[in-house]
């Protein structure tokens, strides 16, 4: 027979999966919001998508303690440091709240950071990548729209929430499958 604490290490190394999985469902969430409600979520969808960051970075964070080998790379790290820093920021600045017409402007700044980050990761560690084509298509879609926003803050409005309603359902469904392929290797 076997004990609770056998049961609770089970629990416990299944926990970076399971928050794997609603991180990718709270992305996709995120997305389908912001396309369908663009006028009306700018505000409201900064709080929210700060949460989804630090539940991603968190994950992301919590995974990467967990890898060993190759397939840690500083990389994964920092784009999880990313983030949840930037996500802490979204939810507990009052300045948030009153700089929200900036908020197109630091989201073309964190996605093309984050872009850039992701293409360094893809050309330093492609080999041992699982989709490094998803890692490039990813890192090119966010540069894209990092330099479209930087350079045309004033089309922020609905331009701006289609944009990150794409990207976060494109992170989404990039997560989601990394979460199906790690529990396929499992």
């Amino acid at each position: 027979m076997k004990s609770i604490s056998f049961f609770m290490k089970e629990a416990i190394g299944m926990l970076p999966s399971a928050l794997l999985f609603i991180g990718s469902i709270l992305f996709i969430g995120a997305g389908i919001f912001c396309i369908a409600e663009p006028a009306e979520s700018l505000l409201a969808v900064g709080y929210y998508i700060g949460f989804v960051l630090v539940l991603g970075g968190v994950c992301q964070i919590l995974r990467w303690m967990k890898t060993e080998g190759a397939g840690r790379s500083l990389w994964h790290l920092l784009m999880a440091v990313l983030d949840t820093a930037f996500g802490l920021w979204m939810m507990i600045s009052l300045a948030f709240a009153v700089v929200a017409f900036m908020l197109p402007l630091l989201f073309a700044l964190y996605i093309l950071l984050r872009g850039i980050f992701m293409m360094i990761l893809r050309s330093r560690k492609q080999a041992s990548l699982r989709n490094p084509g998803l890692y490039m298509v990813a890192a090119v879609v966010q540069i894209l729209l990092g330099l479209l926003l930087v350079f045309r803050p004033d089309a922020a409005g609905l331009l701006f929430m289609y944009m990150v309603g794409a990207a976060l359902i494109w992170s989404g469904i990039s997560t989601f499958l990394t979460w199906r392929k790690d529990g396929m290797d499992a």
